[in-house]
């Protein structure tokens, strides 16, 4: 098998990780709740992930708090950070449903105002003359942008974007769930909080996800219950990140996570996939049935690329390279409306989305090229 489908998940991930999993797996105690060995053991290992994880991206000040996917940190974010009637709120075109299906229930809630920020069709660069006229008429009260686009690969100038916000004291949130741990954050001080997925760049295990807190704004609390701590108080914990996980963490995929993570440390992930991914895009390229879904200037595409192939939907690709080829890639929609319209892939029905990591070589790319061919 081929796999090629790892924006939606790594595959495989380095061995240390399962082996980490397993042990967890079989020993591993909740956090917080004990003070015998084992119990305590768990509850180090829990805050020394939190340490690493900012150490990833030489963050100093940040607050992890974890939770178990990406879009369980956006929803709370998004009903966390208190937007009143008639705000204004931001995206791209490049935003994922996880930041799009919770802002539009609040919208719903409380008629807050969803504004897309332009970007230019050829080039993919964002109109900052046009932002900035927007700011100034409708002050931002909050910006939600991808680092990376989990359609094309695209990595977003979402410094300059978010450094355009700063006299209108918007609260400016990162989705990182793609590249975090290999792409670099550049400008963070214009960063309140970076989201990030733990089975994705991060290379491990489902169930483990989180948001870095990083400057001092109110983030209301939406969930309840124990913490370990403070028992006989009916009411949360008011600090960070105690008052923000309430239940038992996930301390198995934690201590994937923790492997996960010197494993990073360890490995040149970030030129390996970026070679990968020119080459793919050069291979391609000359194939006169496909549809690159790329800027003129491709040098900002990471990781993932998504194609169209003439005479056939996105649907039928996916099968025919699963059924005849043994290649997994993913097809269709990928949860983000915006940007099918964006890249005007709705002919298509969606894209195909060839996605890379670091076990895959060019031999793999090369098998696909000579499928695609065969179209």
């Amino acid at each position: 098998m081929i796999y090629l489908d790892n924006a939606a998940t790594t595959y495989p991930k380095p061995e240390e990780v399962y082996v980490a999993l397993d042990k967890a797996n079989r020993n591993a105690f909740n956090t917080g709740r004990g003070s015998y060995k084992c119990a305590r053991a768990a509850s180090e290992i829990k805050e020394s992930v939190r340490n690493k994880i900012l150490k990833l991206n030489n963050l100093k000040n940040g607050k992890v708090i974890y939770t178990n996917s990406a879009t369980v940190s956006l929803n709370e974010l998004i009903f966390g950070i208190d937007l009143k009637e008639n705000d204004y709120v931001y995206i791209s075109p490049f935003e994922h449903n996880s930041i799009i299906r919770p802002l539009e229930e609040l919208r719903k809630r409380i008629k807050i105002n969803i504004e897309i920020i332009p970007f230019d069709k050829e080039t993919w660069n964002p109109d900052f003359d046009k932002i900035n006229d927007m700011f100034a008429i409708h002050h931002p009260s909050a910006i939600f942008l991808s680092q990376i686009s989990n359609v094309t690969g695209y990595i977003l100038p979402y410094e300059n974007i978010f450094k355009l916000s700063e006299k209108y004291n918007s609260i400016n949130i990162l989705d990182a769930s793609q590249g975090y741990g290999i792409v670099h954050i550049n400008n963070y001080e214009n960063i309140n909080y970076i989201v990030f997925a733990g089975h994705k760049s991060l290379y491990a295990s489902f169930g483990i996800a989180g948001y870095i807190k990083l400057k001092n704004d109110k983030l209301k609390q939406n969930i309840f219950g124990g913490t370990g701590s403070d028992t006989m108080n009916p009411n949360m914990p008011n600090t960070v990140p105690e008052g923000y996980e309430a239940g038992s963490p996930n301390i198995v995929s934690i201590c994937g996570l923790n492997a996960s993570i010197d494993w990073l440390n360890s490995t040149d992930i970030y030129k390996h996939e970026k070679e990968l991914t020119d080459y793919l895009i050069e291979k391609i390229k000359d194939i006169k049935k496909v549809k690159l879904f790329i800027p003129n200037n491709y040098e900002n595409i990471f990781g993932i690329v998504s194609i169209g192939i003439k005479d056939y939907s996105s649907d039928d690709v996916g099968s025919i390279l699963d059924d005849e080829y043994n290649i997994c890639v993913r097809t269709g929609y990928h949860c983000a409306p915006l940007i099918h319209d964006f890249i005007e892939s709705l002919w298509y029905n969606g894209t195909v989305r060839i996605s890379l990591n670091y076990f895959n070589t060019k031999d793999d790319i090369d098998l696909l090229i000579k499928a695609l061919k065969s179209l």
